[in-house]
């Protein structure tokens, strides 16, 4: 497996979770309730796998060697997309904040966390577009040398940002939204 197929992989994942988050947007505006769970489980993963451990995949290490191979940190694709990374982080904070007043009893927050997720789905979705074809470019510049000391970097990201079982857990998340998502 390449790299970049490990970060093409994810944001399926990722993706996945995006549907849920514009499911529950859809909801709270419609005025139906989610339970706290499922809003603090969606942040977890948005904020731990997303944020976390899959960004700093592309920030620390893809990102770099890319400027290696001549590609400005400053001025190309990847700083639109470090600038995409940025506004994600933005979102995420909205949504936390409404979440920490929703569980306060604030009536507004469903809708402000409703408008911050939507607006978070819109550029995730955009931002996942982007990279995925900008990394079937990218597959080509890296020798397979430097693919396999990035893919050994990826391993060990995932193994400092590991909980114990998280990515099982986050595959039975998923699955179990997706679920409650089709009775909704």
């Amino acid at each position: 497996m390449k790299s970049v197929d490990v970060l093409v992989h994810e944001h399926r994942m990722i993706g996945r979770m995006v549907s849920i988050l514009e499911a529950i947007a859809a909801r709270l505006d419609a005025g139906g309730d989610v339970s706290t769970r499922v809003l603090v489980d969606v942040m977890d993963f948005s904020e731990h796998f997303t944020s976390n451990c899959h960004h700093a995949k592309e920030e620390h290490h893809l990102f770099p060697l890319l400027a290696e191979h001549g590609m400005s940190l400053d001025s190309s694709p990847i700083a639109a997309l470090r600038e995409q990374h940025e506004a994600n982080h933005a979102y995420l904070r909205e949504m936390h904040a409404a979440l920490t007043r929703l569980r306060a009893g604030d009536t507004q927050a469903p809708q402000t966390f409703a408008a911050s997720a939507r607006d978070y789905a819109r550029l995730l979705r955009e931002h996942m577009r982007i990279e995925d074809h900008y990394f079937q470019d990218v597959s080509s510049l890296l020798s397979p040398a430097e693919d396999d000391v990035l893919y050994g970097r990826m391993v060990a990201i995932d193994e400092s940002c590991a909980r114990v079982g998280d990515r099982r857990r986050y595959e039975r998340m998923l699955e179990e939204y997706e679920e409650l998502m089709a009775t909704w």
